[in-house]
């Protein structure tokens, strides 16, 4: 999506007795935790992001009713800078990005298909690291915002055969950017 969402918030209906938990990893940590050298490599690199992944089990008819209706594969950096704090951090998901698309937002060069897996698949390890994971316990009635800017959420399914009721509203959001000389008004 060109503007992806802001963030989210949701509330607990029915929680099972245990699992069902929600991960939240810090985006701005994971960037500071690279290497010096990984962090020059990526800073002015954008990939390609759709949600092909999320429409490949959809009839054909809805996938392009889809595709008309919301912009498929746009291009988003891989460091984004927060708008309000103006901190960089990754800002990389698995599921939208497409792992070989990775190019030189100022050259326009790609980076070649295996160097881009390559770090694509550094940068996803880095962001799952257990020092950048806060873990929320889901209670009825217990509820979340969430800035989609600054982390990353991953909702774990292992409640088997129980039920997770969950009620989400999600904020519109702005055209991800990065600018290291950015400086928020304040």
């Amino acid at each position: 999506m060109e503007r992806p969402s802001l963030g989210s918030i949701a509330q607990c209906v029915e929680a099972p007795p245990a699992g069902g938990d929600t991960l939240f990893s810090d985006s701005h940590a994971a960037y500071r935790g690279l290497r010096d050298e990984l962090r020059e490599q990526i800073e002015y690199l954008h990939g390609i992001n759709d949600y092909r992944v999320f429409v490949m089990r959809l009839p054909d008819e809805l996938t392009e009713q889809i595709k008309e209706a919301i912009p498929f594969g746009v291009t988003h950096p891989l460091v984004r800078t927060h708008p309000e704090t103006g901190k960089p951090g990754l800002y990389i998901h698995g599921g939208f990005l497409r792992h070989e698309s990775l190019f030189d937002s100022q050259t326009g060069e790609p980076v070649g298909e295996d160097r881009s897996r390559a770090i694509v698949a550094e940068l996803l390890v880095q962001h799952q690291r257990p020092e950048y994971i806060c873990r929320l316990q889901w209670e009825p009635g217990s509820m979340a915002f969430w800035d989609n800017r600054a982390v990353q959420h991953y909702a774990a399914s292992d409640y088997h055969p129980h039920s997770r009721i969950l009620r989400r509203v999600t904020v519109s959001g702005d055209v991800p950017f990065h600018d290291p000389d950015f400086s928020p008004a304040r």
